[in-house]
């Protein structure tokens, strides 16, 4: 029971000093560098969605269902995304001769 605790407490609470510390180098950098935060921002945002394999939450615009899988190609801004997504043979899902999708980053889900 005690070996469980110490396994949870070094996973969570190292990872979590360490996604602090992340955060904290990219605010210094921002000051000392000048680089705008909406830059750094960005940068994270593409750490945690760019190339990463999602799911969708809802219903999308273009028709896309509930489930279907995708991936993340490329980060417009804090809120959205392009995104291409696959049928269930892995085929990329083409729309009106357009393979890759505008979608809202709240309308997608990270892939475990």
């Amino acid at each position: 029971m005690g070996e469980i605790i110490i396994e949870i407490i070094f996973k969570y609470v190292i990872a979590g000093i360490w996604i602090g510390l992340n955060s904290i180098y990219d605010w210094i950098k921002g000051l000392i560098f000048g680089i705008p935060k909406i830059e750094v921002e960005k940068k994270r945002l593409e750490k945690k969605w760019l190339y990463k394999k999602v799911i969708s939450k809802e219903k999308l615009e273009n028709g896309i269902e509930v489930g279907t899988n995708g991936t993340v190609m490329e980060v417009i801004d804090k809120k959205t995304v392009f995104a291409e997504f696959y049928d269930k043979n892995g085929e990329f899902i083409e729309v009106e001769n357009e393979l890759m999708f505008k979608v809202k980053i709240s309308n997608l889900k990270l892939e475990k």
